[in-house]
């Protein structure tokens, strides 16, 4: 019987930080199945093309680059892709996580640095990937709507804990250091949504900030560094401080290391905000075949928890003026989808100041609908001839039930990659990831630096 059964049966909460510190210790290169290294290697190619076309293609990667530099320009022995020079760990891990979400294009999580630091077999990192994306899962499938409203950002405040996990399962770190490295981060754990104020960059850092902290927190819990107990659960815990929502403390530590919820981690086969991806799909595929012209209304109906981040009709929403703004605005991306199809990739904010656009985004409504789930999208279009149309999509693509075939995710990575790399590096880089067991992390960053 487990802990978290015997909790549940007794009546107690389970002592989740506790568990889950265990779980970073005792998983292992042999408890991996063939499918979750397929999915983590699919996972990792992804991240390496969204990250390095990002360090060219962001508006924002100029400035980020130069105030880090500013900050600590020491060399160091870590590279951040396509930078072309190496960084301490924890500021190529700043870079690299800045860079991974800068088009949010990215399903967020690599631990590349820490890898490359400790020159990790590829068996250790990807039982690191592993864990670390499994805490992130766990932990953010808690917090979930309720941290959003709070106007915390799970990527940050979940994030920090799946890179302590990952750093730590990379060093081989005992479970008691694992959990004052957790309770550590509880203080440091952070990532505020208010950037949707004004389109700003902090989101793009959240990741960099939650890797760059995670290196500390664990150094310091190495040191003897004493960390709050019970970090997550406990009264003044990261549950109740950063989310409305209780709880479901037995299911978060439910059935560790023979269930993986990572493996239902969405790859994004569009550059915006994954709420507005089915309404992107719907609209691109519907205007294909109808006609374009004399639209009068478009209803898009979302979960009330999307509503708020993506659906709200500001006027920042409805015509947005930069790109971030854009990436959050279920009108923008609804009437570029309409007019220019799903496929323009980071062209789409070329668009940002397309007359056209504008003008159909006033006649969007976004509506917020309590009985939806998850990422349920419903698209009506009508006519100014009196015709309507329509459409439901209950999982984007991308999702489990509707995945990315190996072919997409492929395209997706060489449509990123060969600007970067040119095509025969990217086909090198590509096969080196699918093949990673036969090969050094050193290997791979030394592909991509």
């Amino acid at each position: 019987m487990t802990q978290e059964t015997a909790a549940a049966q007794g009546g107690q909460q389970p002592p989740v930080t506790k568990r889950l510190a265990q779980f970073v210790h005792e998983v292992y290169p042999s408890d991996l199945s063939g499918s979750m290294r397929e999915k983590l290697k699919e996972l990792l190619l992804d991240y390496i093309g969204v990250t390095a076309a990002a360090s060219t293609g962001a508006d924002s990667t100029t400035a980020i680059h130069r105030g880090i530099a500013n900050f600590d320009s020491t060399p160091g022995t870590n590279t951040v892709l396509n930078m072309g020079q190496k960084y301490s760990p924890q500021i190529a891990a700043l870079l690299n996580g800045a860079l991974s979400h800068s088009f949010d294009f990215d399903d967020t999580f690599a631990p590349g640095s820490a890898a490359e630091s400790a020159d990790a077999s590829a068996e250790a990192t990807l039982t690191a990937l592993a864990v670390g994306y499994e805490v992130v899962c766990r932990i953010a499938m808690q917090l979930a709507d309720g941290s959003y409203k709070r106007g915390f950002h799970n990527t940050a405040t979940a994030g920090i804990f799946g890179c302590i996990a990952a750093i730590c399962s990379l060093r081989r770190l005992p479970a008691e250091t694992v959990e004052m490295a957790f309770g550590l981060a509880a203080s440091k754990a952070a990532g505020s949504m208010q950037f949707l104020e004004n389109g700003s960059w902090n989101k793009r850092l959240h990741p960099g900030f939650a890797a760059y902290d995670a290196f500390l927190c664990v150094s310091l819990a190495e040191a003897g560094v004493v960390g709050a107990a019970e970090c997550l659960e406990g009264r003044f815990g990261l549950f109740h401080a950063y989310s409305t929502r209780d709880p479901d403390l037995h299911a978060l530590v439910k059935d560790l290391n023979h269930e993986w919820h990572f493996l239902g981690t969405a790859l994004k086969p569009f550059a915006a905000c994954r709420m507005t991806h089915g309404a992107i799909d719907m609209a691109s595929q519907l205007a294909r075949s109808v006609r374009l012209d004399g639209v009068e209304k478009i209803t898009v109906t979302i979960r009330d928890g999307c509503y708020n981040i993506v659906g709200v009709p500001s006027p920042n929403k409805i015509h947005p003026q930069n790109i971030v703004d854009a990436q959050f605005s279920m009108y923008y991306q609804v009437a570029a989808a309409w007019l220019y199809g799903a496929g323009a990739g980071w062209s789409v904010y070329e668009k940002l100041g397309d007359p056209r656009i504008h003008q159909l985004s006033e006649k969007i409504t976004v509506i917020g609908d309590a009985t939806i789930n998850g990422l349920e999208t419903r698209m009506t279009v009508q006519w100014d001839d009196g015709r309507r149309e329509t459409t439901s999509l209950v999982r984007p693509l991308g999702e489990t039930s509707n995945p990315f075939t190996k072919d997409r995710v492929d395209e997706k990575f060489f449509g990123l990659a060969h600007p970067i790399y040119g095509k025969s590096k990217a086909v090198v880089i590509r096969d080196m990831v699918d093949n990673l067991e036969n090969h050094s992390i050193r290997d791979l960053m030394s592909l991509v630096k």
